[in-house]
């Protein structure tokens, strides 16, 4: 398995693997026979050895060279290439990844889904993360793919003081948002749903490269920073309708205040608003 010749070898699948990480990386395994030691209590020489090239050029010392992204890529690679290299001859095949993206920055954390999304289509797979920001940015990745489901698990104390798990389903945030209205929690309704208004016009506004005013800090920018960079690009009756509700609902619902009223019609004409500057946004 570590003869090149051999359609047993071990890089096989995983040199394909590593390519997609885009690293520019180029690794040849080694293993020499190995022996029993002269008074046979052990054995030697029972290691395998690494040949790496970065960019065309002999690495001599990998371990020193290589940064914790690139050693990651590379175990990966390696795990995922044997996993492919021993076909299961089962139609459910299922692959367990818990937090395998510790070490790696977003870029090559995208690189890996996208390589779990194509190249192992056949099987059932199973990620876990503790990482909720990392969750949410990939849960907006395989929700566009197509095919996934996303759950969030919490622990729950009970009456009796002891835990126990609750699975919550990771819906997008206008989902959440209609099944709060139906449950008559107006002001959940209208967290989620301005929430998901924000999302809408930040990944609007990352994906069209807006320009938006530079800020030091990220909690200085309001939703009134990107809307502006957005509103040029809706349609006349929906940012009509966004406005209205904004300063109607949206903001109001999401803040203490007894002398309110929480207006049940205007509440669902504002999830409806929201739902189509979605629609509208990713028309374009």
């Amino acid at each position: 398995m570590f003869k090149e010749t051999s359609p047993e070898y071990v890089l096989k699948h995983a040199k394909p693997i590593l390519d997609k990480f885009n690293h520019n990386i180029d690794i040849k395994l080694h293993y020499s026979l190995a022996k029993p030691s002269s008074d046979y209590q052990s054995i030697e020489d029972n290691h395998v050895r690494i040949e790496l090239s970065y960019a065309g050029r002999r690495i001599s010392k990998p371990h020193l060279f290589l940064n914790e992204a690139r050693l990651s890529a590379i175990a990966i690679s390696i795990y995922l290439g044997m996993i492919k290299r021993h076909v299961q001859l089962i139609p459910c095949k299922i692959l367990f990844l818990d937090d395998i993206f510790i070490g790696l920055d977003i870029n090559n954390r995208f690189s890996l889904l996208k390589i779990l999304d194509e190249e192992f289509k056949s099987y059932q797979i199973f990620i876990t993360t503790y990482d909720k920001p990392w969750y949410e940015y990939a849960k907006g990745f395989l929700q566009s793919s197509g095919g996934w489901l996303t759950l969030e698990f919490y622990a729950e104390e009970t009456k009796d003081g002891y835990e126990i798990p609750k699975i919550i389903d990771g819906q997008d945030l206008i989902n959440k948002a209609e099944r709060h209205y139906l449950a008559s929690d107006y002001k959940a309704a209208a967290v989620y749903a301005r929430s998901a208004f924000e999302k809408i016009t930040i990944s609007y506004c990352a994906r069209k490269a807006k320009k938006i005013r530079f800020k030091k800090r990220r909690k200085d920018y309001t939703s009134q920073d990107f809307w502006q960079a957005v509103n040029p690009d809706v349609q006349p009756a929906t940012k009509s309708d966004i406005e209205r509700y904004r300063s109607l609902v949206l903001n109001p619902f999401s803040h203490y205040d007894a002398e309110k009223h929480e207006f049940r019609s205007e509440l669902k004409g504002a999830i409806n608003a929201v739902k189509r500057l979605e629609v509208e946004l990713n028309s374009i």
